[in-house]
């Protein structure tokens, strides 16, 4: 995830409470049904990305090398 302000023809966007959110389509499988948060907590914030459907959890994460749906 990073911040960018560069829409590609095959980009989907989404406005929720006047911010825009821009996913690629090979993405935007992986966000169905997932809210998105920014939290801020004991000083550090971040984007919180919460999955709503647990029969879309991956079974294995690149990100942290755990075989748990974390990711």
């Amino acid at each position: 995830m990073s911040l960018d302000d560069n829409i590609r023809d095959n980009d989907e966007v989404y406005t929720s409470h006047d911010v825009q959110v821009i996913v690629d389509d090979r993405t935007l499988a992986y966000l169905q049904s997932a809210i998105i948060r920014f939290v801020e907590d004991n000083g550090r914030s971040g984007f919180h990305i919460e999955r709503q459907n647990p029969q879309n959890a991956v079974t294995g994460c690149d990100g942290c090398g755990t075989t748990s749906s974390c990711c």
